[in-house]
């Protein structure tokens, strides 16, 4: 029974992981190849929606 359940946990793991690392593939394959956005752009970008929403709180 606690076989079980640890490999039930275990895999449900390795799925979450997996799929939130094919989904911040599929972002950034979007991001840069998609939209033509460099690295510097979008770091630039986040730093500045950052700010704005520090801003307002």
């Amino acid at each position: 029974m606690a076989t079980e359940l640890f490999a039930f946990v275990l895999g449900f793991l390795a799925l979450v992981l997996g799929s939130a690392f094919g989904a911040m593939l599929a972002l950034r394959t979007f991001v840069y190849h998609e939209l033509d956005l460099s690295k510097n752009e979008v770091r630039t970008a986040v730093k500045h929606l950052t700010y704005e929403r520090s801003d307002g709180d």
